[in-house]
């Protein structure tokens, strides 16, 4: 099944989202193999090799430019693409309560449930350790019984 970037020929195109750090955004179709796509930035002249797993579908709305989309949004980062993580912890609003709901509105304490936890000293392996153990320790004193008898 032929690429999408197939159809675009020595026409440019812009990329949709924007590469960030890739400036401006209009580019020329390079030289491309199975699994990169070379493009041609047009203003600066500088190349990338941008993946076609991260290639989607292109657009033609009647511009000077195609819009070529991509799946994810990427970074240029010391000349190679990476894509694009913002790394941001949403913190909750300082005049919330967070622990409005789990507060026990009842005057008396909650009551005690049992819990059981696992004896580690009754479980299958370590059964399994200790039989192994014994038998070697018995099969050590028969063959030492059997050594001594065969010596008188």
């Amino acid at each position: 099944m032929p690429s999408p970037l197939d159809y675009i020929g020595p026409r440019r195109f812009a990329f949709y989202p924007a590469i960030k750090n890739a400036d401006p955004n209009e580019w020329v179709l390079g030289t491309a193999s199975r699994s990169e796509v070379q493009v041609i930035n047009a203003k600066t002249g500088s190349e990338i090799w941008v993946p076609r797993q991260h290639i989607g579908a292109v657009s033609d709305a009647g511009s000077a430019l195609l819009t070529v989309g991509l799946r994810k949004p990427l970074d240029l980062r010391s000349g190679s693409l990476e894509p694009l993580v913002k790394r941001v912890i949403e913190m909750p609003h300082g005049d919330s309560d967070p622990f409005a709901g789990c507060r026990n509105p009842s005057p008396h304490p909650a009551p005690v449930i049992a819990i059981r936890l696992d004896d580690s000293r009754k479980s299958a392996a370590s059964k399994a350790i200790v039989g192994l153990a014994i038998g070697s320790l018995l099969a050590c004193l028969l063959a030492s019984l059997i050594a001594t008898a065969a010596r008188l």
